[in-house]
């Protein structure tokens, strides 16, 4: 029983601080930054005007600057980021929007650093 407690028991500073210094590097590891990644996603405008179509073709992709955690790479898949504006208001013929990161469609985690460009002017026309 004494052999028993001086397994467990003796140089307990050693191994108090062996502990610390496994659960430092434990959160140094996970606790690293994210990894920044570039992205061109489709953009999706919704609820176009009936009476109007695009005299301009607007952009169909833009590329979007992200910041993910390692175990969030998996959920980057097609389709899981997409950019989309809603333009039920609009009512006239010159249109100008700046994406935010709100406009961008993306797995719980993903932050948005940067969308280029970040200004769109879409231009309507009258449908005859």
């Amino acid at each position: 029983m004494l052999a028993v407690r001086r397994l467990i028991f003796g140089d307990w500073q050693l191994k108090v601080m062996g502990l610390v210094i496994a659960l430092g590097l434990w959160m140094y590891v996970h606790g690293e930054q994210g990894i920044q990644l570039t992205y061109n996603v489709p953009l999706e405008l919704r609820n176009t005007p009936h009476t109007m179509q695009f005299s301009r073709q607007p952009p169909t992709t833009i590329e979007v600057h992200l910041e993910a955690r390692r175990e969030q790479l998996s959920k980057l898949v097609p389709g899981a980021l997409r950019a989309v504006v809603d333009l039920t208001r609009v009512k006239s013929q010159r249109v100008e929007l700046t994406l935010t990161p709100d406009h961008i469609l993306r797995p719980d985690g993903v932050k948005v650093l940067s969308i280029s460009p970040s200004q769109l002017v879409l231009e309507f026309e009258p449908i005859r």
